[in-house]
């Protein structure tokens, strides 16, 4: 019995110990290292230990091409013990993106990376990815986006939008007439997939849908007006290019995508 006791006075001692072990260095690398491919990496700032297997970060960046894409503050984030001992990385999190909520998991084992992470209302002026596509404008975005590997998932929604117009290679995209935006985009290696991005404004509506890959952005852009728009001549006389049939208009967006990392 008194050996018995010893051992199960010893358990919080042990464990307490190899949270101590640990050096915040071996935590740094394994969180900066669950994404970490040629274009995309994440960085870590004022990374600290804290009481029982809890760590804080004041800023994880999310870096590509070369710039800053989006980045997250203050976050809390207790890591699972057990995991540890499996030498495996088990994180949730929580934490803002400006003014906007973020929280998530990073699972990292020997043969897996896994970011699971959901944005609730955070301003668009705190996504640089979006400054650096040329988008430009005002609102709320939410989402959800789960990464395994180089495989990934993202949805994603804003009802309080309001955009700038956006020029591609003497195109503008009249992103103004649209304040509300919900799609889902798949990653599969180095090529995003968009089935369909919706956007609504009032008295029309279109879809986005196409693919971007290392190399260029290739996208169509569906554009259906209501009457209001039908009925002004400014519209038709701006848009009469892209008309295919009365009431149904696409533009197509060709980019190479090393003018968009330049930009």
């Amino acid at each position: 019995m008194r050996n018995v006791l010893i051992v199960l006075a010893l358990i919080p001692v042990l464990i307490w110990g190899i949270w101590i072990a640990i050096p915040e260095s071996s935590l740094q690398d394994r969180i900066e290292g669950s994404i970490h491919d040629k274009n995309f990496y994440l960085e870590t700032e004022g990374l600290e230990k804290g009481l029982f297997y809890r760590v804080t970060i004041d800023r994880l960046t999310l870096n590509g091409y070369g710039r800053e894409q989006v980045s997250m503050q203050d976050i809390q984030a207790p890591i699972e013990f057990l995991a540890l001992l499996r030498l495996q990385l088990n994180v949730s999190f929580d934490g803002k993106i400006g003014q906007g909520a973020v929280s998530g998991t990073i699972i990292r084992t020997m043969n897996e990376k896994k970011l699971e992470m959901t944005v609730e209302e955070a301003p668009m002026s705190d996504f640089p990815f979006l400054h650096h596509a040329g988008i430009e404008g005002s609102g709320t975005l939410s989402g959800r986006c789960t990464m395994i590997n180089r495989t990934g998932h993202v949805e994603f929604v804003t009802h309080d939008a309001q955009f700038q117009p956006v020029v591609f290679s003497n195109i503008t995209v009249p992103l103004n007439f649209f304040n509300s935006v919900r799609g889902a985009l798949d990653i599969k290696e180095d090529v995003i997939y968009i089935p369909s991005i919706a956007l609504e404004g009032k008295d029309i509506y279109a879809r986005i849908s196409g693919e971007i890959d290392e190399t260029s952005v290739d996208l169509s852009m569906e554009i259906m007006p209501g009457k209001s728009f039908l009925d002004n001549p400014l519209f038709i006389n701006t848009f009469r290019t892209y008309e295919i049939s009365p009431g149904y208009y696409v533009i197509h967006i060709k980019r190479d995508i090393r003018a968009l990392i330049r930009s």
